[in-house]
């Protein structure tokens, strides 16, 4: 290929994509609240970093991807991602500000150690030396010696600023701190260390043998507070007023403590895992406890900024703050929860996310996110006349008639739930680990629906229609009711062995139903077969979690390339909306006032404004898709991902700016699917490359940026 024509194919492809852009508006709502924080600190400004990384759900083993810096330069009032451009997002479980003002990230596998020396802006790879594969922690000596640590056996050194590390010695670090003398202290799963010829050697301190030591505090005068406790049941604060020397147990006890901080009237504060947050004015003498506003809430992270608001990090449920020394705490970070689903109310004010750290409310005219109650809902669900209903995980099914001003418990067992769905005013249908139950009287009374599976995860109704997917030792099934589920039949379903998300089930008003398939014996994508013939048929090829369907028949999916659109049954498909679907996918999906919202697994809730006509941002996918390589700009190894309809002869070809054919990544014929391959680019020169999609007769063109 010649010079000229590849810039003009690239030309036309970018005035294609800005084209089509132009025609959806959308916008993230700020929320809802969450997040797995990892660490917190303060950069050299006195703004407060939080990093984040991923977390397995207990639920539903359903992985979040949380990763990435977020900042804030007010308070908590408003967050933004420090965006990097060097790297993947980093999945950070420590970062550390050290004296000068250089911010050191530690993340899990990727590449352990980073740092920048410019506030954020950009970042350096600085592993060398460094053979842990997580870095849980940072210390720095206080002539600038830092330490680091992997939480599984490795100590590491650095006198160099982090360029180089040395390994040490074999201990499992948590924290790091450096009192007035310069002694290092480091606690650590099997005890506190401490180390006076910066970092070189270390000492066990006995009285710490075999307890965990997950937080370390030196206070101005110089007084070390320890907090035990991590995995395990702690044995609370203890306190060393003479340089480690003695100690003594302040109280606490059988507390996991997991941090500590000191305002700036000497007033300490201890988080622990399960109690909320203490504080004491006499170190430790009396300790008085603060739940309100964090009540169930694990204090992970603690920070205390120059007006004494305190801050609590914590996995799975974002970021917290007090103005008032903790007498009450509000969610106020980080704007990319993990949304289970969200309901809208009848008179649309109000928009509902479950969430792990509750119920969240949107208030779609001031525009503004509150959590409503509860932990760990899996499921809300709004009645026609606006009765709200939230599922908890675990501890049960509540109800509220005035928008979650106020709650109370429907009379249901205790169980592990999955979901819940209010069919209409009066019928109820609750998914549990045991049983799916029905109450046709407001949740008064209920009787078990006799289907099979061992577990339910979807259920959707469409006038009197409704249908439950579940499946029973690798198998599938699917059940169909037209009389809130008085009775019922078994439709087959398209695989013996399937899986499908809890918003990956949809029916049409004709008996058409939709299914996701995400695992199992048949290819991923979108299945469609009708109640009167259950042939089941693939109308999309690609892994989807979310559907639905509009009262025009419009069909919504949230799938792997983003959020595509079909008015024609699942005959043909347009690509509406695209985010970082490596980060993040949409677990959602509902329809207000022709805005379209969007609840993802780790980045909150957008919305998308659509065309009021419907051939406005017509991008067809029927043809093929090529993502954008992931990561961009990207360091030797990156992914380039594509989607083809049709069975053909696909290449995947690499060129310079010249044109020249530098690699081909792909050169044979595949069947219709969806397909990703890595470039290692090992042997290439830093710089812009150009990648090529051939699909049969149908070509589309990318560029990609190399950064050694």
């Amino acid at each position: 290929m010649g010079k000229g024509k590849i810039k003009l194919l690239l030309s036309t492809f970018l005035f294609i994509l800005n084209l089509y852009s132009q025609n959806f508006s959308w916008q993230h709502t700020g929320g809802p609240m969450g997040g797995v924080v990892g660490d917190m600190a303060f950069d050299k400004y006195g703004n407060l970093l939080v990093g984040v990384y991923g977390w397995i759900n207990i639920t539903w083993s359903d992985f979040k991807s949380y990763s990435g810096i977020y900042k804030t330069t007010n308070g908590g009032n408003n967050w933004f991602e420090l965006i990097n451009q060097q790297f993947n997002p980093f999945e950070v479980h420590a970062l550390y500000v050290t004296k000068k003002g250089d911010i050191f990230v530690g993340t899990r596998y990727q590449g352990r150690i980073y740092r920048s020396t410019d506030n954020g802006q950009t970042w350096v790879n600085n592993n060398s030396g460094y053979t842990g594969s997580l870095c849980m922690a940072f210390g720095e000596s206080k002539d600038g010696i830092l330490v680091s640590g992997d939480g599984r056996g490795g100590l590491f050194r650095s006198t160099n600023n982090g360029d180089s590390w040395q390994y040490i010695t074999n201990i499992n670090v948590l924290a790091f701190a450096t009192d007035s003398n310069n002694t290092i202290w480091c606690g650590a799963l099997n005890g506190l260390f401490k180390s006076t010829d910066g970092g070189l050697t270390w000492t066990g301190i006995d009285m710490f043998t075999g307890l965990s030591v997950s937080t370390i505090l030196v206070d101005k005068h110089g007084n070390i507070f320890v907090g035990t406790g991590y995995y395990n049941m702690g044995m609370g604060v203890y306190l060393s007023k003479n340089g480690g020397e003695t100690w003594e147990s302040i109280g606490l006890y059988y507390n996991i403590i997991l941090s500590l901080a000191m305002d700036s009237r000497g007033k300490l504060f201890a988080g622990t895992a399960t109690n909320g947050l203490y504080s004491s004015t006499n170190l430790g003498v009396t300790w008085v406890q603060h739940l309100e506003g964090i009540k169930d809430i694990e204090v992970f992270r603690l920070k205390i900024d120059s007006n004494d608001y305190i801050f609590i990090g914590s996995e799975n449920e974002g970021v917290f703050r007090s103005t008032n020394g903790g007498d009450s705490f509000e969610q106020v970070g980080l704007p990319i929860s993990h949304i289970q689903n969200i309901d809208i109310s009848p008179d649309k004010n109000y928009i509902f996310a479950a969430t792990p750290s509750g119920v969240q409310r949107f208030d779609r005219t001031k525009r503004i996110w509150e959590n409503i109650g509860f932990r760990n809902v899996e499921a809300v669900s709004v009645s026609p006349s606006g009765i709200l209903y939230a599922a908890t995980y675990n501890k049960g099914v509540y109800k509220s008639t005035n928008n979650g001003l106020t709650w109370n418990i429907l009379n249901l067992q205790p169980s592990i739930r999955y979901n819940f769905k209010a069919i209409n005013d009066s019928v109820l249908i609750d998914i549990n680990g045991y049983s799916v139950l029905r109450s046709t009287n407001f949740g008064v009374s209920w009787d078990t629906i006799n289907i099979v599976p061992d577990v339910v995860s979807s259920i959707s109704r469409t006038g009197n229609k409704t249908v439950i997917y579940g499946f029973s030792n690798y198998q599938a099934y699917i059940f169909y009711s037209d009389n809130y589920f008085k009775s019922f039949n078994r439709i087959p379903s398209p695989m013996s062995s399937t899986s499908t998300r809890k918003n990956g089930l949809i029916i049409k008003e004709n008996g058409e139903i939709f299914l996701l398939n995400t695992t199992g014996n048949l290819s991923p994508g979108v299945y469609r077969c009708s109640i009167t013939n259950s042939q089941w048929v693939q109308k999309f090829s690609g892994i989807c979690k979310s559907i639905l369907v509009d009262s025009n028949n419009v069909i919504y999916v949230g799938s792997e390339i983003g959020i595509i659109r079909s008015f024609n049954n699942g005959d043909t498909w347009d690509n509406i909306f695209n985010f970082d679907s490596i980060r993040t996918f949409a677990q959602d999906l509902k329809l207000v006032d022709n805005i379209l919202l969007i609840a993802t697994n780790a980045y909150g809730l957008y919305e998308l404004q659509l065309p009021t006509n419907v051939e406005e941002g017509l991008n067809t996918i029927s043809n093929f898709y090529l993502h954008q390589n992931y990561p961009n700009p990207f360091n030797v190894k990156t992914k380039i991902r594509w989607y083809s309809p049709i069975d053909a002869r696909q290449t995947i070809k690499v060129y310079d700016l010249l044109g020249r054919e530098i690699i081909a990544l792909v050169d044979e014929f595949r069947k219709a699917g969806a397909y990703e391959i890595e470039l290692d680019a090992e042997n290439l020169s830093s710089g812009i490359y150009i990648y090529r999609l051939t699909a049969g007769k149908y070509s589309s063109i990318k560029k990609m940026v190399l950064i050694k």
